[in-house]
């Protein structure tokens, strides 16, 4: 209820404040799942810089000025009310929230923002954060990544990362997240097993295995591997082997495919969402998957629908993530998240996904036979 009623007020004030820039790119979006005390939605986005590269901060073009400009309540204007009513909405915070401005030796692409600005996160109906990436913990070290977890606390926002898992308990199901970033290899998958031993002993009917990992383009060009499932993306399937019920993946930048596998349901890719650190990424493609899960009476849940809604990271340098609905750009994404690689789409894995999916973006699970491969 509180995250509704914040998301009405927000709402207000952004009637008050936003010029007529074009239905689409001041139309917000509705959830098309449905929900109700026996089903737990979840909403899911990609990596979010909410600031600037630090080589420029504050700049007039850049994102920190945006919001000072446009109001804290501005980046996820168009999702808030959406996230508001689901269960619990996820994504992955791949800035510092600091007021440290020297970033370590060697950081080639330092992103910051100060303290104040995780206040966006809130606004826009954000319950928890992945930290465990290549920048929050790494651009201004340990201590920024103190800061970043200071921030968010102080907004009532839960995080998680390396062996600091997080949990919380919704419509009866505790729901825990286990995140750790790339290099994957056969010690780090001990340290995601360990996390969710940890998680299940304290109670945790649901555990979701949130990985940064993915190859990125070569300086902002295509080197067609970014849309590819990589050497370190093979351990989502280690994962649900290993016991997860979810895996949250994200890292590449771009959408990568979505895999059914054993009735569970792999995230490799879920591109940026809103991301200041660049204004003009070379694929701005991106997409906010809710998947829904039928409650059982232990707390354990199962899949039940996915709705991927195609999004645009960026318009006119305003940051702000807008709704597609540009039949074309729709089905460009949904292929992107239904196939492994794009545009040329590699045969292994096969799609594991309904074809339906690349003209509407929506599976029933209920409907998918659960197989072994």
């Amino acid at each position: 209820m509180m995250k509704r009623i914040l998301a009405l007020l927000c709402a207000a004030a952004l009637a008050c404040g936003l010029t007529a820039a074009g239905a689409e790119k001041n139309q917000s979006v509705q959830s098309a799942l449905e929900s109700g005390d026996n089903i737990f939605v979840f909403s899911l986005v990609g990596d979010c810089c909410i600031g600037d590269n630090a080589w420029s901060p504050g700049t007039k073009s850049g994102y920190i000025s945006k919001i000072r400009n446009a109001g804290m309540d501005y980046p996820f204007s168009l999702v808030a009310d959406m996230f508001a009513e689901d269960d619990l909405t996820v994504a992955n915070c791949e800035c510092t929230f600091t007021e440290r401005t020297k970033p370590r030796n060697g950081i080639y692409f330092p992103m910051l923002a100060p303290p104040e600005f995780a206040e966006v996160l809130k606004l826009g109906n954000v319950d928890v954060c992945n930290l465990a990436n290549n920048h929050c913990l790494r651009d201004i070290g340990k201590k920024g990544g103190e800061d970043t977890s200071a921030a968010l606390s102080a907004q009532g926002i839960g995080y998680f990362y390396d062996d600091n898992t997080w949990s919380t308990e919704i419509k009866g199901v505790k729901v825990g997240f286990v995140g750790y970033t790339y290099p994957m290899n056969d010690g780090k998958l001990k340290k995601y097993v360990q996390g969710m031993e940890k998680l299940r002993a304290e109670g945790c009917t649901f555990v979701v295995a949130s990985a940064h990992w993915g190859t990125e383009p070569t300086r902002g060009k295509s080197n067609g591997k970014e849309y590819l499932l990589d050497g370190n993306q093979k351990y989502g399937i280690k994962l649900i082997d290993a016991g997860f019920d979810m895996v949250y993946g994200h890292g590449s930048h771009t959408c990568q495919m979505i895999r059914w596998y054993k009735g569970k349901v792999i995230f490799y890719g879920l591109s940026n969402f809103t991301f200041g650190a660049d204004a003009s990424p070379r694929d701005d493609d991106t997409a906010v998957a809710q998947i829904s899960f039928d409650i059982h009476e232990d707390g354990t849940m199962t899949a039940r629908e996915l709705s991927v809604l195609p999004f645009k990271m960026h318009k006119d340098g305003d940051f702000r993530p807008y709704p597609v609905k540009d039949g074309e750009v729709q089905a460009r994404i949904w292929e992107k998240m239904y196939y492994n690689g794009y545009p040329k789409h590699k045969a292994s894995p096969a799609s594991s996904l309904p074809e339906s999916f690349l003209t509407t973006g929506y599976v029933d699970f209920r409907t998918l036979p659960v197989t072994e491969e």
